[in-house]
This record gives structure tokens, sequence and C-alpha cells, in this order.
């Protein structure tokens, strides 16, 4: 049996000491900057509001993103009606501790003229992380948003789970992925939560590569039974000038 020795920090830590460290949510920041003002909002997103919602202790990372004017679908299903997407790591003791930190960034928001009100959708990892990390400096993102359909929920689950999540893969620009549910309790702010589920990909290669991949897959290698289709969206996403912040 081979044995690696822990860090001498994490060898006196006790495993609840350690699960403080660890994600136990993840929160969608979707929004849009007023009319004319893109520059202005990036500004401010990249550093007031980075540097707020960091100093919260239920905060572990946040990754701020942008959509990429290419639409992997070529118009075939729904278009997410934000252009930025914060990505936001938590650790809580139940989603309702969110509560507090959304209700600052909706003030945060309100209070910034050139921002417009946010949506913020709560979600939990409801599968293991599949695949590999992305080689450094490949930081694009793709975010599927989805819903069973009506009657088929416990099939979609497990179907999106164990299996989709998987065969995403296949397309060889798609490194990982994770599949999250959305959490009962949620502050959404200026728009529902429309999506039952997500899955953050993590990619390597443009848009115009996944196009192409998409188009050369075999049939059937991405099949979706219990997928209601028309309640969906795919959009690739990459991150603004300034990098990922984490605390670890």
């Amino acid at each position: 049996m081979s044995y690696t020795p822990q860090s001498p920090r994490r060898r006196w830590q006790t495993a609840q000491q350690i699960s403080q460290f660890q994600r136990s949510h993840v929160l969608l920041i979707l929004s849009n900057a007023t009319a004319g003002k893109n520059t202005e909002f990036e500004d401010w997103a990249t550093t007031y509001l980075r540097e707020n919602i960091a100093r919260s202790k239920r905060v572990l990372s946040l990754n701020l993103l942008e959509k990429h004017e290419i639409d992997i679908t070529e118009g075939a299903y729904q278009e997410v009606p934000y252009q930025y997407l914060f990505i936001v790591e938590l650790c809580l003791d139940g989603a309702k501790e969110s509560r507090q930190l959304i209700e600052k960034i909706n003030t945060w928001y309100s209070e910034e003229s050139s921002a417009m009100p946010p949506a913020s959708w709560l979600y939990y990892p409801a599968s293991e992380k599949v695949g590999r990390p992305a080689d450094r400096g490949q930081t694009m993102q793709t975010l599927a948003f989805a819903n069973p359909l009506p009657g088929k929920e416990s099939e979609f689950r497990e179907w999106y789970a164990t299996r989709h999540i998987r065969h995403a893969l296949n397309v060889p620009q798609l490194v990982s992925g994770q599949y999250f549910e959305s959490t009962n309790f949620q502050n959404t702010g200026a728009s529902p939560i429309d999506y039952k589920m997500i899955a953050i990909y993590e990619q390597e290669g443009t848009p115009e590569e996944m196009i192409k991949s998409f188009a050369e897959l075999p049939e059937d290698t991405l099949d979706f039974p219990s997928l209601d289709l028309i309640n969906f969206a795919e959009w690739v996403y990459r991150p603004l000038q300034r990098p990922a912040v984490s605390k670890f």
C-alpha cells in the first residue's frame, strides 16, 4: 500500500476543520452593464466588487467571466440574456447562509451606476467532477443550463450525473465537467432561477473548434433522453482580463 504523508498544516487538523475549506455550493451572479457603460462596469466588477465579495468568510474562490460572442449551439437553443457571469464558490452550512452575502451583492450593484440589477442563482454539486484540469492559461468555461422533462426528474438526474457529464468529454475541447442542482432556498434578485441544473465544463481550444468537433462526433454520441430541449441553453464564457481570485 502506498502512503502519501500529509503536509504539516493538514496533519494536525481534524476532518471537520478541513471541511471548512471545501466547497459546498456555487453561486452564479448574472448581470449586464448599463447601456454604453461596459468599460466602467468591468473596471468596477474586477476591482471593487471582486474585492468586497472576496472578503466574505464564506467565499472560497471567485471568477468573473463574460459571454463569448460565438454561440456554439448556432442558434439551436435559448440564449442566456446576461453578458457577465460571476462564479462564486462557497462553503456554507446550508443554502440559507448565503442570504447575507447575496443581499450585500444586490446592494453593491444598486449603488453602481454602470451596473444593472443582477440575478443570483445558487446550486450545489450533484456529481463528481470528471476529467482533468485545463492546461495553465486555458481558462474558458462552457456552461450548460438545463431542465428535465416533466415527470422525468429522477431519470434525468441519474442520467446527467453518471452518464452525460462523461459523454460530454467526447468533445475534445471539454476536459472536465461537473453537474450541479439548484438549491431549495433561492434569493434570485432580478430574475427567477430558470434552470434547475447546470453543468460547468473546463475548456481548452476555441468555440470554433468546438462547433467543428460537434459536427464530427458519431451519431448518438450525445443523446438527450429526459432533457427539456426547449428550455436549454449552452454558452462559452471567457475571463475578463484580471485573473481569478482564490483564498487558498
